[in-house]
């Protein structure tokens, strides 16, 4: 059985902006049963100006496993800004600015998933205070 490995948002910008959207989906889902994060989605959408981008969007939202943030994974989430804030003494501005990686991290971990990301910088960061797995690609 395939590990479960989902995505970031940064992962896919990066091959967007290559044109290789779909090698890399044919290469993770060689290793990995790959799921989609909602927030992704939304970080995703939010950026598509190009109809193209805009429906390759809407394919993975069709075709691939969504996971949805749930209320507890929130808590979760509030709890590790928390932490951050307190014991990395993190700037509460750029606490605000991780909110969605550490839902994408809080999400990937309930699912037994990696995280798969370029971010590694705000990754390794929630990872201080947050056991999940990521891997930098």
């Amino acid at each position: 059985m395939r590990q479960k490995a989902v995505p970031d948002t940064s992962f896919l910008i990066e091959h967007f902006r290559k044109g290789a959207v779909y090698e890399a989906f044919l290469n993770l889902n060689r290793f990995y049963h790959i799921s989609f994060s909602s927030v992704v989605l939304m970080e995703l959408l939010s950026g598509a100006y190009d109809p193209r981008e805009k429906r390759l969007i809407e394919q993975i939202k069709n075709n691939f496993n969504v996971i949805t943030v749930t209320e507890r994974q929130w808590y979760v989430a509030g709890n590790v800004m928390l932490k951050l804030r307190k014991d990395k003494k993190v700037d509460p501005l750029r606490i605000k600015s991780l909110l969605a990686d550490i839902l994408i991290a809080v999400s990937a971990k309930d699912i037994g998933a990696v995280l798969i990301t370029r971010n590694e910088k705000d990754f390794r960061l929630i990872r201080e205070v947050l056991d999940f797995r990521y891997i930098p690609y």
